[in-house]
């Protein structure tokens, strides 16, 4: 990874001829032109340095896409208006009715109800598999065109193969697309190893503090630019400001992920051993069924890991109830650490059998490690499993 710092002020000495050591916000909606001849070589170069209307492109969105861009290594990024804007829209940019998508299971839950029960309505068929490449190349078809897949998936923490996954990829002439917003910049690049694109919900690790939404799509310039115009044409934007608080809180990024990395390691390690847990699920832990994949991709864990309590239902909400440092809420890559029970937070409404079959269980919570201190997050998840019992 590119040093986010390096990154930010090599952007800060060639986007703004001023030089300023933060971007300047543009609450504008409207970028005049001096005369009809400057205006049809606007609309001639089509470039996404130059602005018109602010649906289109602005200048301090532009800033944090260069950035984005620098660090992920990619040849273009744009920015839109949450994480989810960022799955969807590459989908909807990139293909179309009679088009066919592969996407891996254990996976955030509203990126797999768009693909399955919104993709549909547009003539676009999907298939969901486990994410492995076998699994992959047995469900391409001859109109499959994309395939997208979580690295680490949510909330199990798979890693796939993802060199063989963008080998095959460009073998049959298909489009890889990686979600990365559990790893983050700092931990992996999937675009070093092939992949065509990658998407951030910007809300965890960049914002790094509960306090915007935010999305970013990075790679292949071509696509990127398709992706950009399905963004204006349905106005899934972020604004200038958040733009702006954006680019500021980007640059900790890389001191709260790897001090997130080990802390969160410490504690997986720590209740792995602990005789009322049953499983731990975290990327870099030996008994993760995709260990040596992790240790190949990943620079670090990141901040999550998930943890199935010995008992039940009953045991999971009496723990989650006790702690004291950790407050139950969703999201992850924040200052405050987290409690997040699936059961209960995302799949309430999904059947029994459906959540079984997508690996969660009735006494399973997801923990997200905020910059706490490491001995205090220790003895508070010691202190609610005694209380659980």
């Amino acid at each position: 990874m590119t040093s986010i710092t390096k990154s930010q002020n090599q952007i800060r000495l060639t986007a703004d001829p001023h030089k300023p050591l933060s971007p300047a916000i543009y609450p504008t909606s409207v970028f005049l032109f001096e005369n009809t001849a400057e205006l049809i070589d606007f609309v001639e170069a089509k470039s996404p340095d130059r602005f018109e209307y602010a649906r289109y492109g602005n200048p301090t969105r532009r800033a944090m896409e260069y950035v984005l861009a620098e660090l992920e290594g990619a040849e273009d990024a744009v920015l839109c208006a949450s994480g989810m804007a960022a799955c969807t829209m590459p989908v909807l940019a990139l293909l179309q009715n009679g088009d066919h998508l592969i996407f891996t299971s254990d996976s955030y839950l509203k990126t797999r109800t768009f693909i399955e029960k919104t993709l549909p309505a547009f003539g676009i068929a999907t298939t969901i598999v486990e994410p492995d490449i076998q699994a992959v190349e047995a469900a391409i078809r001859p109109e499959t065109k994309l395939v997208f897949t979580e690295m680490p998936t949510n909330p199990l923490y798979r890693v796939i193969d993802l060199e063989g996954l963008t080998s095959l990829c460009r073998k049959r002439g298909l489009i890889s697309m990686i979600d990365s917003t559990l790893a983050s910049p700092v931990n992996l690049n999937p675009i070093r190893h092939g992949a065509d694109l990658v998407v951030h919900s910007m809300t965890k690790y960049f914002a790094g503090q509960n306090d915007l939404i935010a999305g970013g799509v990075a790679g292949r310039k071509d696509l990127v630019s398709q992706v950009r115009d399905r963004i204006g044409e349905l106005g899934a934007i972020l604004p200038a400001q958040e733009c702006y608080r954006l680019y500021m809180s980007t640059k900790t990024m890389q001191l709260r992920v790897e001090r997130q990395n080990a802390t969160t390691l410490a504690l997986a390690e720590y209740l792995e051993g602990h005789a009322r847990i049953r499983k731990v699920y975290h990327p870099m832990l030996a008994s993760n069924v995709d260990a040596e994949q992790a240790r190949r991709y990943l620079r670090g864990g990141g901040c999550l890991f998930t943890i199935d309590i010995d008992g039940g239902f009953d045991q999971m909400r009496a723990f989650c109830d006790a702690t004291k440092v950790f407050r139950i809420g969703p999201s992850f890559g924040s200052p405050e650490s987290l409690l997040d029970p699936p059961v209960i937070m995302s799949h309430w409404n999904v059947a029994p059998e459906q959540r079984a079959a997508m690996g969660i269980t009735d006494s399973m919570v997801r923990i997200s490690v905020g910059l706490e201190d490491v001995n205090e997050l220790k003895a508070d998840l010691d202190q609610a499993l005694q209380k659980a019992f």
